[in-house]
Parts: structure tokens; C-alpha cells; sequence
């Protein structure tokens, strides 16, 4: 069968997956998806809805998503003709190039990777291909991409742990950011859209997902927050068990408000200025060592929404990505 019926065949798929952007689904009809792959695999694997390996330097792999989450994606960033996009951990390129069709040639896709090779390998199939809105950026993703900032959006398709105040310095009003979470803690990847709004930045919750873990400093928080709480360690307690109980979901919310935990050994820590906080798993309870505030603080905001879900309320933070508050949806 020939290639252009597989192609076919994917953006049926996507459609069947509940997208009917047909500017979207035009995008993936004209990129060959199997020229950024450097490994070889049948056409009905190449062209399934899944995520396939592409490329592999020593311990590190590219994968191409699953094309039906990359169109969910650009269709909850409202990608359409002419923006910009930003987009973080293009991998080998499929991704950015099938985004440069979506966008056409008054748009621009500016694509960030760590790895060099992948990079390398993505410029050449864009260059071969004749899609020259893409431009590819070997770099740390968190510092984006300020030479072509501000975006109309920002993509993000590895799974990072934390959120840079430069995505949202590089995005404009109105812009939205598309990403996976990394809440290693608890081994959680939930999706989440940010959009930036007049007096700061709204966080809504999409569903969980599975991601290849971002590199260098969107991967390393639980690293650096192990490094604040070296010097806690000769803190005693000030307190036994003053949160009564949080579970799972206060743990995420935890993560996404402040950007705090860290785990030792088998603990998991809560770390803020003056202090830190140690989960029992078993009981849900805390101790707290030296002066604790943030916690207390959300708890308190948490209880407010009735112990809600992600799923029910927003996350409010300020345009440098300090915690607000939280919202109940449609309040």
C-alpha cells in the first residue's frame, strides 16, 4: 500500500480519538512520519496511533508521541494559521514539522532540543522535506527561546518538573502553554494547560499522560531540592502532625503550587525558606521541622474547595509562577 494511505489511515484515527480540526489533521496528512525515525519499522506500526522509538544516543531515546496526543495537544493551544509556536523537546522533529503545516508559512515553529544528535537529525529531514518554517534550537529547555520570543504558544513534549518563569516571560497575553508534568515523587505525569491571562496565569488540569522525562534543568528539581534540605538537617521537630490528613491529590497540588517536594530515601519532603515537612504515607500525616507556612497555607485553600480533585479547580499564580490561589472551575 502506499505511503500517502497510511497517512490516511493515521488522521482517521486521530478523528476517531475525538479531533476534527481539519487544519490539524491536514498537518499530520502531509508530513511522512517514518523519515524521523532512524529505526526501520513496518507501516502499520509507523502509522498506528501510538508512540514509537525513533532514535537512540548511548542511554538516551527519541520517541515520537502518539500522534493522537500531539493533535490534543495543538488543539488545546489553539494552534492555527500564522502563530508562533514554541515548542520544547522537539525529539527528532516529527512533531515541529507536522506543526509547520498547521501554522502554514506566515507561522513559525521554533523547536528547542537537548541532544544534539536528535537535533541534528531533525534539521536534515526538515531540510529534505522542503518545510522551511521550522527552526531548531539545541539548548536547555527551560531557558525557551528568547530570540523569536514572544509566542503565540508554547508545546511542550517531554515531561518536565518544574515551569520557568522565561516560558512565561516568552509567551504572549493570551498565550497558552501545553505540557506534561513530572511529579516524580508520587510517579505522576499530569497534562496541563496554562494560560496566560491579564494579572497572571491560570492552570487547568487535562488528564494523566506518560512521557519520556525532560533533561537538564526541567528534570533535575527533585536534585536541587535535595540540596535545600541539606541545610535543614539539624532542625528539630516544631511541631507533630499539625496537617491531619492530605493524600494524592494534595501531594500533586503540593508539587504544582510551589514546586517543593523532593524525596530522601523513602521519604517524601516538602521544602519552603525557613523549614521543611515529611509525608507518612500511611497516615496522610506531616511532621514538620522549623516554620512551615506554605503548606499550612494550601492546605487551608484545599479544605476551602472541599478537598476537590485537580480535575474540579484551577491554579492561580502571578505572571513570575508564585502560587495565588486555587479556584473552584466555573466560579
Amino acid at each position: 500500500m502506499c505511503e500517502f494511505f497510511w497517512r490516511e489511515k493515521l488522521t482517521h484515527d486521530i478523528r476517531i480519538a475525538g479531533i476534527d480540526d481539519e487544519n490539524i489533521l491536514s498537518g499530520f496528512l502531509k508530513v511522512p512520519r517514518e523519515r524521523f525515525s532512524q529505526i526501520e519499522y513496518p507501516p502499520q506500526v509507523v502509522y498506528s496511533d501510538q508512540v514509537i522509538v525513533t532514535m537512540k544516543d548511548q542511554d538516551e531515546y527519541s520517541t515520537s508521541s502518539q500522534p493522537s496526543l500531539m493533535a490534543y495537544f495543538m488543539k488545546i493551544a489553539h494552534l492555527c494559521r500564522g502563530m508562533k509556536v514554541l515548542e520544547i523537546g522537539s525529539g527528532t522533529g516529527y512533531n515541529a514539522c507536522v506543526m509547520a503545516q498547521i501554522v502554514e508559512e506566515n507561522g513559525l515553529i521554533v523547536a528547542v532540543e537537548y541532544n544534539q544528535k536528535f537535533l541534528l537529525h531533525a534539521e536534515k529531514t526538515a531540510r529534505e522535506l522542503g518545510i522551511n518554517n521550522v527552526i531548531f534550537v539545541n539548548d536547555d529547555g527551560a531557558s525557551g527561546c528568547e530570540k523569536y520570543a514572544p509566542y503565540d504558544a508554547i508545546i511542550v513534549t517531554v515531561a518536565a518538573d518544574n515551569i520557568p518563569y522565561t516560558w512565561i516571560k516568552q509567551l504572549k497575553p493570551g498565550g497558552r502553554i501545553v505540557l506534561p508534568i513530572d511529579i516524580y515523587v508520587i510517579d505522576s505525569q499530569p497534562a496541563f494547560v496554562l494560560e496566560k491571562i491579564e494579572d497572571g496565569i491560570k492552570g487547568d488540569y487535562l488528564f494523566e499522560t506518560r512521557f519520556l522525562k525532560a533533561r537538564g534543568l526541567l528534570g533535575n528539581l527533585n536534585q536541587r531540592n535535595l540540596e535545600k534540605l541539606l541545610s535543614f538537617e539539624k532542625l528539630s521537630y516544631s511541631q507533630r502532625n499539625t496537617v491531619i490528613y492530605t493524600n494524592i491529590q494534595f501531594l500533586k497540588l503540593l508539587h504544582l503550587s510551589f514546586w517543593s517536594l523532593c524525596m530522601r530515601s523513602r521519604e517524601i519532603c516538602h521544602i519552603e525558606e525557613n523549614g521543611y515537612a515529611v509525608w507518612n504515607s500511611w497516615n496522610g500525616k506531616w511532621n514538620i521541622f522549623g516554620i512551615i507556612q506554605k503548606l499550612l497555607r494550601l492546605f487551608d485553600e484545599w479544605k476551602s474547595t472541599n478537598q476537590s480533585s485537580l480535575r474540579e479547580i484551577q491554579i492561580i499564580y502571578d505572571l513570575n509562577m508564585n502560587f495565588l490561589r486555587l479556584k473552584k472551575r466555573g466560579n
